[in-house]
């Protein structure tokens, strides 16, 4: 017999008497989930019969004897199920079930054993709630966190019919989205923020203060301190605001990216000691994480699988129903922990792969090759691991920190680094690349480096999907590393406001052509298709060098290098000097 099914139902032997099985039935010890009924096992598990109360009912008002066997009233062939079915398709089973049955005539029954091949009884099923678990179509939610992830969210389970509630501690913007002002750049976003705001199904305010809601998702940040840990504040402030509110048979669901174990080991024990529930009992805990492309957000959310797990089998049966009203694609974890691992597997790969085509920048360099030539030469014809392209850095709010979040989850053998943390290495001196790039063409022209004038065209994380996101743009991190070193630095964004560039602490320019003309040097680190205007370079001829570094290999070198007083650079590559 499994742990939890001993949680779930009294369970009893055929030779067990009728007197102690119902006195277990009404005192059940442990406590048991489903109570007035027994399952009969033998003694492998196997099902030889189930009770119920009113069996009991039919024995007591039949004189029979309560000493007798449990086997003599027990029914012999209930209504069961294979575990192999999906959620999905369980209460349609159970209907097709009853009615082939020709000895019952109700269109279900409550109870219903999940039989493993080998004919051991896996768990036990309560029609009532899978047909609650199943109707979230109109559940009410509320979505705490309010950014790049939980904003989308809201807006797109308004438009599936659910009322939201979206929290979020930041007064000015509550109430701006309450005023209908999207500020978040995605498309398709607006208009359908704007269709859920104008229907009365999204709300926005600062406080969690009301339990009218049955499904809570947390999409607050989980960002890395100073000292390169998991900084899990936002996450437990959610988790004891929620616990304050909670009300038995909710659904929690964590979306942030965490460290594995993070859901069952730190959130759920907040969420019950504040609300003096019992997870995966009173109420449901589920990690769902999000693994949408910022530019993609609402096509992605619309058609990317989502990862479900759960605190337990009925937690996953909960937070499947509620994501089925989302999306037409599930991929079911058997715990949290594996679907914690899925967010991280899938943001540390990329961040690897990107890695070492950068180390392979890096190396090149030694050689003044072209890395994108040598990747190109690479790939060619070749089917087996496409290698990605290199590039100045690898940013952006995920993938600059979830590997560090993978490599916090990793028990290290002594004198091992993670890869995870490796490959942010690697990245991380990709971003400055550029930066030597700079010093060198400062060296070749015999001038000091803070005398170079230098444009950075593509401040945001990156170009391509676009976005005008700059949280852990390499944009910025080449423009700090030159700024401390006396340079002057302006900067300039095909989709980044002139206001958003100069908060970021760069000065900003509006027009991009006397921008080039201006510059000594012009580094384009993302990879926007318009950063680059055809005839940009052609229009800014210099009347000295002029340094181009092609971080993206944007353009053509031959065509650059023909140029009178241009210098290419591009990763592991600068034009000689004569």
């Amino acid at each position: 017999m499994t742990r939890e099914l001993e949680t779930l139902v009294v369970t009893a032997t055929k030779n067990d008497s009728i007197d102690s099985v119902v006195r277990q039935m009404a005192n059940p010890s442990p406590p048991v989930r489903y109570k007035g009924i027994a399952l009969v096992l033998d003694e492998n598990g196997r099902l030889d019969g189930f009770l119920t109360d009113g069996d009991v009912r039919r024995a007591y008002a039949a004189d029979m004897d309560f000493s007798l066997s449990v086997s003599s009233i027990m029914e012999i062939d209930p209504i069961t199920l294979p575990s192999s079915l999906t959620v999905d398709q369980v209460i349609p089973e159970i209907h097709r079930r009853v009615r082939a049955s020709d000895r019952r005539t109700a269109d279900f029954v409550r109870f219903v054993p999940v039989l493993e091949e080998s004919g051991r009884v896996a768990t036990i099923y309560d029609y009532f709630e899978l047909a609650s678990e199943l109707d979230y179509r109109s559940a009410p939610v509320t979505v705490i966190g309010l950014g790049f992830v939980g904003l989308p969210l809201a807006a797109y389970l308004a438009t599936r019919g659910h009322p939201v509630t979206g929290v979020d501690l930041n007064d000015n913007l509550v109430a701006e989205l309450n005023q209908g002002i999207c500020r978040l750049d995605e498309p398709g976003l607006e208009d359908m923020f704007r269709n859920g705001l104008n229907a009365g199904r999204m709300h926005f305010k600062s406080e969690l203060n009301s339990n009218s809601s049955d499904v809570y998702v947390v999409a607050v940040g989980t960002p890395i301190d100073e000292n390169g840990k998991p900084d899990l504040s936002a996450l437990e402030a959610s988790a004891r605001n929620i616990g304050k509110v909670l009300k038995s048979g909710d659904l929690v669901i964590i979306r942030s990216t965490v460290p594995v174990g993070t859901t069952r080991g730190f959130f759920a024990p907040i969420l019950e000691t504040e609300s003096g529930l019992v997870a995966g009992e009173d109420f449901f805990v589920s990690f769902a994480p999000e693994r949408t492309a910022e530019g993609r957000v609402v096509q992605e959310l619309r058609t990317l699988p989502q990862i479900v797990g759960g605190y337990s089998s009925s937690c996953l049966r909960r937070s499947s129903g509620f994501w089925s009203t989302v999306s037409a694609s599930q991929v079911q974890m058997e715990t949290l922990e594996g679907a914690e691992l899925v967010k991280l597997a899938n943001n540390t790969f990329r961040d690897l792969s990107f890695a070492f085509s950068n180390e392979l920048a890096l190396l090149a360099d030694n050689y003044n090759v072209d890395a994108f030539e040598i990747v190109r030469a690479a790939n060619e014809g070749y089917p087996r691991n496409p290698i990605s392209m290199p590039s100045p850095g690898v940013g952006g709010y995920c993938l600059s920190k979830d590997p560090l979040l993978y490599s916090a989850s990793i028990r290290l053998a002594e004198n091992r680094v993670a890869l995870g943390n490796a490959g942010r290495a690697v990245n991380g001196d990709a971003a400055l690349y550029p930066v030597s790039i700079v010093k060198r063409f400062a060296k070749r022209m015999k001038r000091p480096v803070e005398d170079v004038n230098v444009l950075i065209v593509g401040i945001a994380f990156k170009g391509e999907p676009e976005t005008a996101d700059l949280r852990g743009s390499s944009s910025l991190t080449a423009a700090a590393a030159l700024v401390s070193l006396g340079v002057q630095v302006s900067g300039w964004d095909a989709v980044v406001s002139l206001d958003a560039i100069e908060a970021a602490g760069v000065q900003p320019v509006s027009d991009l052509a006397t921008a080039v003309s201006e510059a000594d040097a012009v580094l384009i680190l993302n990879n926007h298709r318009d950063n680059v205007p055809d005839g940009i370079f052609v229009i800014a001829n210099p009347a000295k060098e002029k340094l181009v570094f092609d971080g993206w290999n944007q353009l053509d070198k031959r065509e650059i290098e023909q140029l009178d007083g241009y210098v290419y650079a591009t990763m592991g590559y600068m034009t000689p000097a004569e």
